[in-house]
């Protein structure tokens, strides 16, 4: 008698039930209420670990999650920290004329756009599954890269590597924080805390992350059916020129 294979062999490559990524809450897009809008929701993440204690406006708030914005096309992620803030970030593609530059090289025009300022300009982060991470690879539900749902390939869910489970993306990443004087860190101790500072739930960070977004389309010169190749001569030398200047 043959005996039934425990998995079977697809296009070469062998697919067994597993669970999602990393605690991913979602196998499609999923709507997701925010700041008196609804988004679609391509990834949902609850991480308990960094969800702050006792009651609060965090206790009805995903902890990671990503989305497409609507009008930019602009990928889009919130996600908590280690001290209980959220932080908003936006990715651009490499025919951004901002594609590559650190924080701190972001024009003011840009970089007011959000509270606090852009603190964050980093290229994709490695996941842990990835065949090829470099770096300090991460988990999928912390990393900021992603903003798209695992695929189904036919009947079996699986997870094999990054690149087999999500589409990558050539992004670089812009964001901004929320634990700027005035803003309440919850994860803060007592003795750092301030009478009158206020915590900065998704609501904010979403109408943060989107005026980024609309910020940097604009100065892309894109529109939602240019985003990939974008239009018009870059504002700035691309940091790659600027070090070539120099030497």
């Amino acid at each position: 008698m043959s005996r039934k294979p425990s998995s079977r062999s697809v296009a070469g490559k062998r697919l067994v039930k597993a669970q999602m990524p990393d605690g991913l809450m979602n196998a499609r897009p999923v709507s997701y209420p925010v700041a008196h809008a609804t988004i679609t929701a391509l990834q949902v993440y609850h991480n308990p670990e960094r969800k702050p204690s006792g009651d609060g406006p965090w206790n009805d708030e995903a902890d990671k999650v990503s989305w497409v914005d609507d009008e930019t096309g602009l990928g889009c992620i919130m996600l908590r920290q280690t001290d209980g803030t959220i932080s908003g970030y936006v990715g651009v593609g490499p025919a951004h004329p901002l594609f590559g530059y650190e924080a701190d090289a972001v024009p003011v025009g840009v970089s007011g756009t959000v509270h606090g300022g852009v603190t964050y300009g980093r290229e994709c982060e490695a996941n842990r599954f990835e065949r090829r991470a470099q770096g300090k690879p991460r988990q999928e539900r912390y990393t900021v890269c992603h903003t798209t749902f695992v695929r189904t390939i036919q009947e079996y869910r699986t997870v094999r590597t990054t690149e087999d489970d999500f589409d990558h993306e050539d992004h670089w990443w812009f964001g901004f924080d929320t634990s700027h004087p005035g803003d309440l860190v919850p994860k803060a101790r007592h003795d750092q805390r301030h009478q009158g500072d206020v915590y900065r739930d998704q609501g904010f960070v979403y109408m943060n992350c989107i005026a980024l977004a609309r910020k940097l389309r604009d100065l892309g010169g894109m529109t939602l059916d240019d985003t990939d190749e974008g239009s018009g001569p870059p504002l700035l030398p691309s940091p790659k020129d600027s070090q070539e200047r120099g030497r």
